[in-house]
């Protein structure tokens, strides 16, 4: 989390700790969707540099704190059921399922 803006996302939590949970779970709700459950725009999209000039970038930790700084994720011990927030994710974003043959 070596992240300039790491004060920033600080301000936002009250420990290390609960910016890292936090960030972790973000992320993993990002790669479960697909990263179409993002809350930024298209010119906030996380970008790295290469070789071969610049891309986007495929962290989805990255794009956790970038959505974090913007302000339009809410942190806090009031918040949807998580159970229920998955459900709805899954509403909005369904997700192939692969069906294994036994």
């Amino acid at each position: 989390m070596a992240e300039p803006g790491i004060d920033t996302l600080l301000a936002l939590t009250d420990s290390k700790y609960r910016l890292t949970v936090v960030t972790a779970k973000r992320a993993q709700q990002l790669l479960r969707y697909g990263f179409k459950n993002t809350v930024l725009s298209s010119d906030e999209l996380p970008r790295m540099r290469t070789l071969e000039g610049e891309k986007p970038d495929p962290n989805a930790v990255t794009w956790a704190m970038q959505e974090l700084k913007t302000g339009r994720l809410q942190i806090g011990e009031n918040l949807i059921a998580e159970d229920r927030l998955t459900k709805y994710l899954d509403q909005m974003y369904p997700r192939e399922v692969i069906e294994t043959s036994d």
